[in-house]
């Protein structure tokens, strides 16, 4: 049997290598490599839990609408495979879409995280974020131009780490807060830099996103109405230089409302929208089922004017209806219902700073999924992971779970 000094020492040495992996993802989440450093501190989590056992106390209704979420979801895919010997395939696509990524929020059980360790996380998150987008205006510089990732494995995945970390780091930097100066300063430094960067990636709904979010946070943030309009003009003004200086980032902002036939992305994501729409019309209480989308989009619901073989809507509540019907979709809008409502009710009640940095973050996340499946969609579980580890941040910050250990059970 180990002694209750030994199991402390191993308990500590678990904790660091935890802690040095989510590091290790903070710094790496943005490149192709074998190895994911999130999954690997959740299986050192899991080791710890043999030697001892959190206790958890929970303020908040927010598991119970996850779980709502998750159940709702699953009774799509048992009820469209009763019979179907596509069932087990079925099952891995919704494993991987809406059980896999909830990782991201396990994790904060089986670590006892801090203020010093969410702060931490994130600034690695930014730095990775501030040099990727360095490169980003480099690669501008000489002359490549089209969605330019800099280092990212793919722009769907920078894509949502600029919607989810941007808004957060923006509120610290100029909310007012009992951060150092230095941070903030660091964050604003993050933030600015990524503009040219985030209009040379030419991905529209991340700049509609960031600058509805963005003058939010400004309106909110400071208080002297010279400074809040002496910023915002500093922000529109750098923006008019930079699409003057990019042509293709030009021609993509004036597509905007673009949505004649001629504008392929736009006039397309139209037809998708009514594919998907007709799906959840023809089967209004589960959906097609999970991971079925695809197949009954192409035999079924394609437009004869659509040009491209999608596999998702590029929409997330139409994804959901369509795919799970009133049952999952029903869950999803309340799942997010209630997250807007406590993160709301916090902020006002509290003015707590990282209330309101999850709030932009979330509103920023709902706008890009109105235009793109970023939560629970195919091939992308990477996005919802961030989104569920961001909101278990705003869960532990705002004390609505609290972790601790007791370390006198090792003596029992």
């Amino acid at each position: 049997m180990l002694s209750a000094i030994s199991k402390l020492k191993i308990i500590d040495i678990l904790d660091k290598i935890i802690l040095s992996c989510l590091i290790l993802y903070a710094f790496t989440f943005l490149l192709d490599i074998n190895i994911n450093f999130l999954t690997t501190a959740f299986i050192f989590g899991i080791i710890k839990l043999f030697f001892i056992k959190p206790k958890v106390k929970i303020y908040s209704k927010h598991f119970y609408f996850i779980a709502f979420f998750i159940l709702c979801t699953f009774l799509s895919v048992i009820f469209n495979n009763i019979s179907d010997l596509t069932i087990a395939s079925d099952l891995f696509a919704y494993k991987s879409r809406f059980i896999s990524p909830l990782i991201g929020i396990i994790i904060l059980f089986l670590f006892n995280f801090e203020k010093k360790h969410i702060l931490l996380l994130l600034s690695v998150f930014s730095f990775s974020l501030l040099i990727n987008a360095i490169f980003i205006i480099y690669q501008f510089s000489h002359g490549l131009s089209g969605r330019l990732v800099g280092f990212a494995s793919n722009y769907m995945l920078l894509c949502v780490m600029n919607i989810l970390i941007l808004p957060i780091i923006f509120s610290l930097a100029l909310y007012k807060s009992k951060l150092s100066n230095k941070l903030r300063l660091f964050y604003l430094i993050t933030v600015l830099i990524n503009i040219p960067a985030i209009i040379f990636e030419n991905t529209r709904i991340v700049w509609i996103a960031l600058s509805i979010t963005y003058f939010i946070i400004i309106l909110l943030s400071l208080k002297k109405k010279k400074i809040i309009l002496l910023f915002i003009s500093a922000i529109i003004l750098c923006c008019y230089i930079l699409f003057q200086n990019s042509p293709q980032s030009f021609d993509r902002l004036t597509s905007i409302t673009n949505i004649s036939y001629q504008n392929q992305s736009n006039y397309e994501r139209l037809l998708m929208w009514q594919s998907a729409t007709n799906m959840f019309i023809e089967h209004p209480l589960f959906g097609v089922g999970v991971g079925n989308y695809h197949e009954q989009y192409i035999n079924n619901y394609r437009s004869p004017y659509s040009r491209e073989d999608q596999w998702h809507p590029h929409n997330v509540p139409l994804a959901m209806l369509s795919e799970t019907g009133l049952i999952g979709g029903i869950s999803y809008i309340l799942l997010f219902i209630y997250l807007y409502y406590n993160t709301v009710t916090t902020y006002l009640n509290t003015k707590s700073i990282s209330s309101f940095a999850y709030l932009m973050c979330l509103l920023a996340y709902s706008i890009n999924c109105l235009t793109d499946s970023m939560f629970c969609g195919h091939n992308i579980k990477s996005s919802t992971t961030f989104f569920w580890l961001f909101t278990g941040f705003y869960l532990i910050s705002n004390k609505y779970v609290i972790i601790s250990y007791n370390k006198r059970d090792l003596s029992k």
